[in-house]
């Protein structure tokens, strides 16, 4: 870079400068200080650059389903897009004589010198096209005398390092148009929506016209104001000879006209367009969380700016039969009721649809990520009880006794005990019956054998977060005693499809920014191995007895093996079902957003459990997903080196845990199957059936569940307290002391 002009001419501009812009005696002193100050000698370091690219967000097949944008906002263009009476609409009403001047505008000088004289200050400044890029790129925008005295100097230097287009082009790509648009291509985009190649006559002179003051002059801001401007500038067009007489009339004649609002002038307009969109076009539940997960991952600078192409997981066709296999379920019903459906590709974690509720103008909380709290799985929390137990040496075929209530070791009191929905005692059966039949008391009695710490491990290794490993759970846990979400019961079971191995979901598959360069790249799907695979595949076929002999039977697929299971939790607040095919894991919940309310008389279910309404959306949502498959059995499970039956273990007297002979199991502390104090019992009157409650097409007494998905071991809900039946009760209805936990599961 060349030395800036010597002594002798710094003296000359500087004072020639001063005696303009400023009163007399203030010229010779600014004169004085600033030929003496160490004014610079080279062209200073370009301040950076203002870069605000939205980031664009698509789905698996490239369609754009979103778009993350911040308040500022750059479009990168080429001299060759602007036309040429978008230049003449700058240069009419900014530089006149830019093509003339060698970068300081004397007689521009002189006016604003004159203007300043009469108010005592700076009210104008005279600048340049050049002088305004050299303080929009090199220095503040602060209105002293040395700074403008530095401009004009650097604005001479520039003059002779660049040509008057490029100065030019410079110019309108770097000036701030308002509205958060950083150059003249962002700005046509902004207000306009469209690129600047098409932005006609009156849509130029309006962009020319907000540069003075963008913030009072953006038609974002004042819709008058702008116009006043836009008139102005059509003027000075029209002065310099750059249109007609004609082309002034007809372009004067388009009137600014806001796209948001109704009432539309007669006539030609000007249409300011709408502002852009912020966020999702399509699937918003989905888009907000690939926003967060990008926000923790890249930061807000990365993601609102840096222009990101964003390729995600969701499948258009199976995130639209997910939406309408909810919103069936949901008809006839009002906000709060609610459902959420997440389903997952278990090979690679890909989530594949995502429903985080009926609509999002109306609650943007995403259920399918749990919302704030989590929800309770009920019964569908008991194959990780299982996939604990088959770790440890039991397997399918090991035998437990399922009387119909069970206390744990050493806990006595009110919350205590655990009952079976119907409190019938079933003898002795094997553990895959047990789960067939969602059998409480088998559950309750299996999590404190096999312990209640190293349950929690297996349901965090399974994808379980929510599960807190220093809680003090009881036995109600093997229950689903404490919250999850689909999203995390649909990767959980994933792990049983994917024989063992567990991929941690994926939203965010492919995230490229400008240049290509790759940042997050999720393609392949990286996983863990959990359980072995002859675990992971007897847990498959002990579920897949729940889909055809059991809670879940509303859930099956036709031509397809599906295997499942299904939860409510206490009191009917919320209902699941959670399954998979060997290439598909879905969970759905059914529940009230604004609380912990009963589930009753939705849509012809008079209580709804897991295996009614979530069951039939699971189902419909899974012949879309599974119609183009060909149909793909589980692997035929090797058998597991099991223990026949739970007397064949051995009894740590120690912790009160059951541990099969060889396996290596850590001691815990021994807990009464808890909470061993229950402050609010609820009445359990409030839960007797009524003799014609039945669902629509069963009989009162008709306890086949055919048709209305509650088969007889179906019962109230996991965690639920109601006092005990009398001798020979075979009703909901209770009566006597004590309280019990009971479940509702179906």
């Amino acid at each position: 870079m060349r030395m800036l002009f010597g002594g002798v001419s710094k003296l000359i501009v500087a004072l020639f400068i001063s005696i303009l812009i400023v009163p007399p005696v203030a010229a010779v002193v600014a004169g004085y200080t600033l030929t003496n100050a160490p004014l610079p000698g080279e062209l200073p370091e370009q301040r950076p650059n203002i870069t605000a690219v939205p980031s664009r967000v698509y789905d698996s097949d490239g369609v754009q389903i979103g778009i993350y944008r911040g308040f500022d906002r750059s479009v990168p263009i080429t001299p060759e897009d602007i036309p040429l009476h978008v230049i003449h609409a700058v240069l009419s009403i900014e530089d006149r004589r830019f093509f003339e001047h060698d970068g300081v505008d004397y007689e521009g000088i002189a006016r604003a010198a004159r203007v300043n004289l009469e108010l005592g200050e700076i009210a104008q400044g005279g600048s340049t096209i050049t002088q305004q890029y050299i303080k929009n790129v090199y220095l503040s925008g602060e209105r002293t005398f040395e700074r403008k005295f530095r401009e004009a100097l650097l604005a001479r230097e520039l003059e002779q390092e660049l040509t008057k287009d490029e100065i030019l082009f410079r110019y309108l790509e770097s000036t701030y148009f308002g509205a958060g648009a950083y150059g003249i291509g962002a700005a046509a985009e902004v207000y306009f929506g469209k690129p600047i190649s098409e932005v006609n006559v009156s849509e130029a002179a309006l962009l020319a016209g907000v540069i003075r003051a963008p913030t009072s002059y953006s038609p974002r801001e004042d819709m008058e104001v702008a116009e006043e401007r836009r008139l102005l500038v059509l003027q000075a067009m029209l002065d310099e000879g750059y249109i007609s007489i004609e082309e002034f009339e007809v372009e004067s004649a388009r009137v600014l006209w806001n796209e948001t609002d109704s009432t539309r002038p007669s006539g030609p307009v000007t249409m300011i367009a709408a502002p852009l969109p912020k966020g999702a076009t399509d699937h918003p539940y989905f888009v907000d969380w690939v926003e967060q997960i990008l926000l923790e991952e890249l930061g807000p600078d990365a993601i609102y700016r840096d222009g990101l192409r964003i390729e995600t997981s969701i499948d258009r066709e199976l995130q639209e039969a997910a939406e309408e296999s909810v919103a069936r379920r949901l008809e006839n019903t009002e906000y709060p009721v609610e459902m959420s459906l997440v389903s997952l590709d278990p090979s690679n974690g890909h989530v594949l649809a995502m429903v985080g509720g009926r609509d999002y103008s109306q609650s943007q909380v995403n259920l399918g990520l749990g919302g704030s709290t989590g929800f309770q799985p009920g019964s569908s929390f008991k194959p990780v009880v299982l996939a604990t137990a088959f770790t440890r040496g039991l397997g399918p075929s090991t035998v437990y006794p399922a009387p119909g209530t069970w206390s744990p070791p050493g806990c006595s009191g009110p919350g205590c005990t655990i009952a079976n929905y119907d409190y019938a005692n079933r003898g002795e059966i094997s553990l895959r019956e047990a789960t067939r039949a969602s059998v409480n008391t088998v559950f309750a009695e299996l999590i404190s054998n096999v312990s209640i710490e190293a349950t929690v491990a297996m349901g965090r290794a399974l994808g379980l977060e929510r599960l807190d490993p220093t809680a003090p759970y009881g036995a109600s846990l093997s229950l689903g005693a404490a919250e999850s979400s689909p999203l995390e019961m649909a990767s959980a079971y994933g792990t049983f499809a994917n024989r063992g191995v567990r991929v941690a979901p994926v939203a965010v598959v492919l995230v490229t920014d400008m240049d290509g360069n790759v940042l997050i790249d999720n393609r392949a799907g990286t996983g863990d191995r959990v359980l072995t695979q002859p675990v992971a595949d007897n847990i498959t076929d002990v579920l897949r007895g729940v889909v055809t002999a059991g809670t879940g039977r509303r859930a099956a697929v036709s031509g397809h093996q599906i295997a499942g299971k299904t939860g409510t939790s206490q009191s009917f607040r919320a209902a699941w079902f959670v399954g998979y095919s060997p290439g598909v894991s879905t969970a759905v919940w059914m529940g009230h957003a604004d609380g912990l309310r009963s589930l009753r008389g939705i849509n012809g279910v008079s209580r709804v459990t897991g295996g009614s309404h979530p069951a039939i959306a699971f189902s419909d949502f899974m012949e879309v997903a599974l119609a183009d498959r060909e149909p793909e059995p589980f692997p035929v499970p090797e058998p597991l080196n099991e223990i026949e039956s739970r007397d064949l273990v051995n009894f740590d007297e120690r912790d009160g845990t059951y541990v099969a002979a060889g396996i290596d199991v850590p001691t815990v502390e021994a807990d009464c199957g808890g909470p061993c104090e229950w402050s609010a019992v609820p009445d359990p009157l409030a839960f007797r059936p009524e003799p014609t409650d039945a669902p629509i097409g069963q009989a009162p007494n008709d306890t086949s569940g055919e048709t209305a998905g509650e088969p007889p071991d179906s019962g109230q809900e996991d965690g639920q307290t109601s006092d005990p039946a009398p001798s020979g009760a075979t009703t909901n209805g209770v009566v006597g002391p004590g309280a019990l936990t009971r479940q509702d599961d179906n």
